[in-house]
């Protein structure tokens, strides 16, 4: 993609992804307060993040870098998911650390399925 970029469109790109990834962190960030018995904002940040990136794969082209790379990699955080679940095994939560860790592992991979699917569909 980056090699049949012009110059200026390079620098576009850039800019895009970097004021789209500042608005998805700050999307990550407003939905990272919804908890409960797991930390449900951070789950469905990835798992619409990977709907994102599903839907950017079946097309090509500045959107769909803007879009998975921008938008979606600043929404998504394995950090988050990571230190959450190490928190709750500290904290002798395990079925919230085990929930925790297999959610963010299936649910998004079936969102990127689901994501393709509406993108192949949708972009006929």
């Amino acid at each position: 993609m980056l090699s049949s970029v012009s110059t200026l469109g390079f620098w576009l790109l850039l800019l895009g992804i970097g004021v789209l990834g500042g608005l998805g962190a700050v999307a990550r960030l407003l939905i990272s307060a919804w908890h409960g018995k797991l930390p449900w904002g951070i789950l469905t940040g990835n798992v619409v993040a990977s709907v994102i990136v599903g839907f950017a794969f079946t097309g090509q082209g500045f959107w769909t870098s803007l879009a998975a790379t921008g938008f979606a990699g600043g929404l998504s955080t394995f950090s988050s998911w990571a230190a959450q679940t190490v928190h709750f095994m500290g904290q002798n939560q395990r079925v919230q650390g085990y929930l925790n860790f297999v959610l963010n592992l299936v649910l998004p991979a079936c969102a990127v399925v689901a994501g393709m699917y509406l993108g192949s569909t949708l972009l006929k």
